[in-house]
């Protein structure tokens, strides 16, 4: 038998300013700890972050991720996969042409690169180089905080399988 963490939707109601502060809390934590991490204005971190994401969604899923890759070891290239500016668009909700400015600049400033494949990936090594791997402690801890108060006001719930 597995646990799993399900929404409790009539709680959410009831619980619908708690709920949204521990979210939105969240976010601007991981979105102050990111800025830190990555010198760029809201929009390009909007950018960077959703290109973050997409280079590793082959990896995110597979029903169980290879222990030498779930860590910060450099993703074999076969793993990473690149996002086109027009998907960049879509995921962020930004318009085509402030996308395509911004890839510009990035990739002029090595925040991006261009991948053979087509589309931009981020460059290799960018959790080493950038030493990024303190960071995640923080944003956990944010995250573990918010989730007990979701969980406290039933909001979310563990559920068996």
């Amino acid at each position: 038998m597995s646990e799993r963490v399900v929404t409790n939707p009539s709680k959410m109601g009831e619980n619908w300013r708690v709920a949204v502060c521990s979210l939105m809390n969240l976010f601007l934590t991981m979105h102050r700890t990111l800025a830190a991490a990555t010198p760029v204005g809201p929009t390009e971190l909007l950018i960077y972050t959703t290109v973050s994401v997409a280079n590793v969604q082959r990896l995110m899923r597979e029903r169980t991720i290879p222990e030498h890759l779930a860590g910060t070891e450099i993703l074999p290239r076969e793993w990473v996969v690149p996002i086109s500016r027009n998907a960049i668009a879509t995921a962020s909700g930004l318009p085509r042409e402030t996308v395509r400015r911004h890839v510009a600049r990035m990739i002029e400033n090595g925040l991006l690169i261009e991948d053979v494949r087509g589309g931009v990936t981020l460059p290799i090594g960018v959790i080493q180089d950038r030493g990024l791997e303190p960071f995640l402690e923080g944003m956990l801890t944010n995250f573990a905080r918010g989730t007990e108060e979701l969980l406290r006001t039933g909001v979310i719930r563990i559920e068996n399988d």
